[in-house]
């Protein structure tokens, strides 16, 4: 005959819990495959800045020598770069905070919740 309501009760709970169990692996996972994401990509990033601030150091030395040969005098070439970048850091911080952060959290939250990249219910549903 049929089975006890027991019976069934037990397989609904062992079949729940089975599946609590496999979406807290498929959540870990996703957890992790994003963060690595964003490990490798800030960990580019700090490897192209470091390589761009080399670049800038030796451009802009270089901009001082020439600048204070055109002048006949180095110090005023090395004041006029330094003065350049004072007042560059005084513009980036007057109007680039609000519009870095606007990037910043847009690009983060595109990589963190990208719905095209996560497993739909039927696909996790056939996975059982």
């Amino acid at each position: 005959m049929g089975k006890s309501i027991t019976e069934n009760f037990n397989e609904f709970t062992t079949a729940t819990q089975e599946y609590i169990e496999s979406s807290i692996s498929y959540h870990k996972l996703d957890l992790f495959k994003k963060a690595m994401k964003g490990v490798v990509s800030g960990s580019y990033k700090l490897i192209l800045s470091f390589f761009l601030l080399i670049a800038l150091l030796f451009l802009s030395v270089a901009a001082a020598i020439y600048l204070g040969q055109a002048l006949d005098d180095l110090a005023l070439g090395y004041l006029i770069m330094g003065a350049v970048y004072l007042v560059l850091m005084f513009i980036l911080t007057l109007f680039l905070k609000g519009s870095l952060e606007k990037y910043f959290l847009t690009k983060a939250s595109k990589q963190f919740f990208n719905a095209n990249e996560d497993i739909t219910i039927e696909e996790y549903e056939s996975l059982q």
